[in-house]
């Protein structure tokens, strides 16, 4: 009796400390999309910086808020603000140098250098299912695409 009893605890106690670790993932990972405490930033922003200065933290909320555009790519059509458009609200300017796209690197390489002939309208923040955005572009190969992006760097 006591040993089926202690497997039960044995159990619970497992579950309880898979899920309390599932939790700190998704937290960790930036899963969450928006905070209950004000003083605390969403969980998942992506900075706009330039000469190592954040000009602008944008949530997910903050990118679905501008201006759209759609492109088709290999058949699927991708949706979100352009990165010009992007840039323009961040308060950055012309990238005449062009851009550098950061981004966590657990699905692609994690930065991809655009030139200024492909910071056009054509280059977009594409967001994802998992909360995130991608950068993503006609005249960029599949495999280059940064996704989960945490920086777009102004060079």
């Amino acid at each position: 009796m006591r040993t089926r009893r202690g497997r039960i605890v044995l159990v619970v106690v497992v579950v309880a400390a898979v899920v309390a670790g599932a939790w700190l993932l998704q937290d960790l990972a930036g899963g969450r999309e928006a905070s209950n405490d004000a003083s605390r930033p969403p969980a998942y922003t992506v900075a706009v910086t330039k000469d190592g200065a954040v000009l602008r933290r944008f949530s997910v909320a903050d990118l679905r808020a501008l201006p759209q555009t759609r492109v088709v790519i290999d058949g699927k059509e991708q949706d979100g603000p352009s990165l010009p458009a992007v840039l323009a609200a961040a308060g950055a300017g012309r990238a005449a140098s062009g851009v550098t796209v950061i981004g966590a690197g657990l699905r692609d390489v994690g930065k991809l250098v655009l030139p200024p002939a492909l910071v056009t309208d054509q280059t977009v923040i594409d967001f994802s299912e998992r909360g995130t955005v991608k950068v993503c572009s006609p005249k960029v190969a599949w495999a280059r695409w940064v996704r989960d992006v945490k920086e777009i760097r102004v060079d």
